[in-house]
């Protein structure tokens, strides 16, 4: 039988062990740093080579990377991710690409089943057109973004990535997208200048009409526009999500969501 004494004493034993782990818990949570980049499996549009653009994973990779985050890509299907460049890169572009860090794991990408959402504090979608035919349409993917983002995690696009969000829902059913201040690759630039989707022909739907019908406030450029950073680089502070318009805005967009990632103001 039990004494009173050793049910007093044991009391605040158990109370120090509940608080112990309660501190190693907030202390676990409070050491993640990963970031989880969305990628394609899909490496042709037509007779065209296509995937992810190489520029619009490659240095945010590096960014979040040297800012001491562990960066895991995921696409549909795991395995190697589907890149594609133009002939001639920058220097410092094919040293990434050259890396161990970045073979290692656009070689061996992540299926959706082997990822934690509770790992990561943001989620980036890199641009280009394979996305269109496996990524926007995979529930998986959606539902880790989504569950990132509601656990307080920043989003982030570049270019076409912004297509990969037009079926993210939230737990109360509203779309990602809804309300939130954001731009993406216009339409008139994809008929102008995109002929490896065919001037957008071989697209199943146009991403800035599919987005302004999601609620998603968009501000979009126009061909005389095109220069202005104000109208192709939007930060919506308040919820977490920074969208660039073009491949060019895409490290721009990592350093954003490492501002928001620690709270900081961003610019």
């Amino acid at each position: 039988m039990t004494s009173k004494k050793q049910t007093t004493l044991a009391t605040p034993c158990k109370l120090l062990m509940v608080l112990g782990l309660s501190l190693l818990t907030l202390y676990s949570t409070a050491q993640v740093k990963k970031v989880l980049i969305v990628s394609t499996n899909v490496d042709s549009v037509g007779a065209s080579q296509s995937g992810t653009f190489l520029r619009e994973i490659a240095y945010p990779f590096k960014y979040f990377t040297d800012q001491g985050y562990t960066v895991d890509i995921v696409t549909p299907k795991g395995g190697k991710a589907a890149l594609y460049q133009r002939p001639n890169e920058a220097e410092d572009l094919i040293l990434i690409q050259n890396s161990d860090a970045f073979i290692s794991k656009t070689s061996a990408t992540l299926s959706p089943t082997q990822v934690n959402s509770k790992e990561y504090v943001a989620v980036f979608y890199p641009g280009g057109h394979g996305q269109y035919f496996d990524v926007v349409n995979d529930e998986r993917i959606a539902r880790l973004a989504a569950a990132i983002y509601e656990r307080g995690g920043v989003v982030g696009t570049a270019g076409h990535g912004a297509a990969s969000l037009i079926n993210v829902q939230l737990h109360n059913g509203a779309y990602l997208v809804e309300n939130k201040s954001m731009t993406c690759f216009p339409q008139w630039a994809e008929k102008k200048f995109m002929d490896i989707s065919q001037y957008g022909k071989l697209l199943a739907f146009d991403m800035q009409e599919v987005l302004a019908r999601r609620g998603a406030k968009l501000t979009v450029c126009t061909a005389e526009t095109y220069g202005n950073k104000e109208l192709n680089q939007i930060i919506d502070s308040k919820n977490r999500l920074v969208t660039g318009a073009f491949a060019g805005s895409a490290q721009w967009v990592a350093e954003q969501m490492v501002v928001l990632i620690k709270g900081g103001k961003t610019h």
